[in-house]
Order: structure tokens, then C-alpha cells, then sequence
């Protein structure tokens, strides 16, 4: 299976050139919040998307930004009517309309996708799980192909407060907000909010080829799972997402040897980064690959983070470059034996793995190669 297309929204801005560049040039899409009032709420961060002018519409921003985000894959790939949607777009944020409405169909019907459509609401895995079935549908010859993502941001009041109310996010920062998330870190303290879409042109390589597409990179295998352990923490001994990376190594004929490089899910809390760091040391052994983990630029996208980072990690196989994520005040913790890449950045990545964890225990892998 290959990508022929992806498209993206973050705090960076509009497009996969704008985001490939920020994470390129080590910026940072977090800022200080300037709600009036919100001067004294103990979260200041959050890596949130500026629209102005033209831009600022009311309604629902999920769905806006799952809009962009779309259109700019399929145009990249120039991908027919026939293909299929699977996506988990985020509900309407507070005074958003928008609720009892299917996304999904009221984009499908915008663009003119006519083929399947597939659903995922696995909280911060949902839309690796929504790609890890695309991929499926593809392989299992219901479709040709498939357009999967998604877009979601809780960059407001209620969710920073909620996530907050949790112990999930970092606090403070106001003065510092680039280093506000540190995932892997000595001094990690919770994971910021971020915001945006992403989506994946995904379609059967003899007929990309066949149509002369342009190939960005192919999707090689995919695995789904649940630890079934709390509604919020990882399990400790990190069991089930083991199970769910080896099972999409297996899935893609991947030995854990080839893979050269980790997009990581690392939110930045201290429970995920220790279960993920866990996990990585039981499946790669003293034979780490490289790890960035993007949340330390741009957020954590909540239901959208997955299909984001996926596109990051397609853009390092296309572009041939893996980039750091890690802020200049990053620290090693011992606890959490990760090779971060530091500096200007790694070349010859060619084998990537995309692992996402969600509340309520939801895993999904997905593994990327060159085509």
C-alpha cells in the first residue's frame, strides 16, 4: 500500500510545507493563551491555530480544519471519486454547531468521495486505528482507495481545564511555552493541548503506478489493540502495546531490526513516557532506533495526533530526513532509555514506526517504509 497524497493542519498553519519546515527548523507552534482572564488558570500553554481574516469562520473548527486538511491530500494525489473516507473527527468545542451531524458524511459529500466510509472514536488512537483500516480495506481488495485522517483540537477553556483536572497537562511556562513539553524528559510534566488535522491519500501500489501518481512512501503494516487496564493511565508493564507493535511488525514483514526510526506517541506525561520507553526497550532491545516525538512542538491533537504524526512520518521517508524534536532544555531520563535524536537531525530513516496510545487503553501501530 502507498501514499500518494497528505494534507495537514497544526499550529505551524496551513499545509504540509509549513509544517514539514516548522519541525525542520526546531520552532515551536506552542504559545502562551491570551484569553481575557485567563491570566491566573494554573495551564498557560497551548499549541493552538491562529485564524485571521478570511480564515475565521464560526462553527465547527474540527470540521474546518479536517476540510483543509483533506483537500490538500487529495489534490496532492489527484485521487478519484470512487475512493473511500475513514476518519475521527472531533466533536464541536463549546458554541459549535454542529452536534447530531455525521462529519465524515458532510465531507465525503463536499468532496465527492463516494466509496466507503469508516469511523473512529478510540480516543488518542483513533485515527491510526482509522488508517489501520483503510489500510485493511485496501489490502482485502473492498477498495482501490481510501483517503484517512483526522482533526481535532480541545484548545479551550473547557478542555485544557478538563484535561487539567486529569493531572495531564503541564503547567506554567507562560515565559517559556517551547519547553513547556518534554517528552522523554528529565523535567516532563504533562503534555500540552494542540489542534489541527491530518489526512493520508492511501492506494494499492500497482495502480498508483498505473496512473503514474507520485509516491511518497508506503504503509507496509498496521496492528490495533486495548490494555482494557483504566480509563487514563497505560499499563505499567506496557503488555498490550508490546503486543500491538510486534503484531504490526508481523502484519507488515518487518523484523524489529529493520526499523530505523520512531515517530513517538510521547505525550510529555510522566505514566505515558515510562509505559512508551518501556515498551520501545522490550521490542527494539539494546538496538534502539531513532525517536522523535512531535508533541513537543505542536501538541497533543488529541483524536487527530496519529494521523498528524503520520504524516510527519511519511514526510521523513519523502524528504529523507529525521528530524529533532527536542528542546534545548532537554534532558535524558533514566527511567525513559529513548535515542532522541538531538541536533540538526538523522538522514537514511527508511523504516518508520507510527505506535499511538489513548485513554481507556487503545493502542494502534502503523509501520512506514520506502516504497
Amino acid at each position: 500500500m502507498v501514499v500518494t497524497g497528505v494534507g495537514v493542519v497544526t499550529g505551524y498553519g496551513l499545509g504540509r510545507k509549513v509544517f514539514w519546515e516548522g519541525v525542520v527548523g526546531g520552532r515551536s507552534a506552542v504559545r502562551a493563551v491570551e484569553w481575557e482572564g485567563w491570566e491566573k488558570a494554573p495551564v498557560q500553554v497551548a499549541a493552538q491555530i491562529v485564524e485571521e481574516g478570511s480564515e475565521k469562520r464560526e462553527g465547527w473548527r474540527s470540521l474546518r480544519w479536517a476540510r483543509l486538511a483533506l483537500r490538500e491530500a487529495m489534490e496532492m494525489s489527484g485521487v478519484g471519486r470512487g475512493a473511500g473516507l475513514a476518519g475521527a473527527i472531533g466533536w464541536p468545542g463549546p458554541g459549535e454547531k454542529g452536534e447530531g451531524q455525521d462529519p465524515l458524511e458532510i465531507l465525503a459529500k463536499e468532496v465527492g468521495l463516494e466509496g466507503e466510509r469508516v469511523e473512529s472514536l478510540a480516543a488518542c488512537a483513533a485515527s491510526t486505528q482509522a488508517i489501520a483500516e483503510a489500510f485493511w480495506m485496501i489490502r482485502g481488495g473492498e477498495v482501490d482507495e481510501m483517503v484517512a485522517g483526522g482533526a481535532d483540537g480541545r484548545a479551550h477553556p473547557g478542555g485544557l481545564l478538563g484535561y487539567d483536572r486529569l493531572g495531564a497537562l503541564a503547567r506554567g511556562f507562560r515565559e517559556k511555552p517551547e519547553e513547556a513539553c518534554q517528552p522523554f524528559g528529565l523535567g516532563r510534566s504533562g503534555f500540552v493541548v494542540g489542534e489541527g488535522a491530518g489526512f493520508l491519500v492511501l492506494e494499492e501500489k500497482g495502480k498508483a503506478e498505473a496512473r503514474g501518481a507520485k509516491i511518497l512512501a508506503e504503509l507496509r503494516g498496521a496492528a490495533v489493540g486495548c490494555d482494557a487496564w483504566r480509563a487514563t493511565d497505560p499499563r505499567e508493564d506496557a503488555v498490550e502495546a508490546v503486543a500491538c507493535v510486534r503484531a504490526s511488525l508481523t502484519d507488515a514483514g518487518v523484523s524489529a531490526a529493520e526499523v530505523d526510526g520512531v515517530v513517538a506517541h510521547g505525550t510529555g506525561t510522566v505514566a505515558n513516557d515510562r509505559a512508551e520507553a518501556k515498551m520501545l526497550g522490550e521490542v527494539f532491545g539494546k538496538r534502539s532506533p531513532w525517536v522523535i516525538a512531535p508533541k513537543s512542538r505542536i501538541g497533543h491533537l488529541s483524536m487527530a495526533c496519529g494521523a498528524v504524526e503520520s504524516v510527519l512520518a511519511v514526510e521523513t521517508i519523502a524528504e529523507d530526513f529525521f528530524p529533532s524534536t527536542a528542546g534545548k532544555e532537554w534532558r535524558a531520563d533514566p527511567d525513559c532509555s529513548v535515542r532522541m535524536v538531538r541536533g540538526k537531525g538523522e538522514k537514511g530513516v527508511k523504516v518508520v514506526l507510527k505506535p499511538s496510545f489513548g485513554f481507556g487503553g487503545q493502542n494502534g501501530c502503523l509501520v512506514f517504509s520506502q516504497a
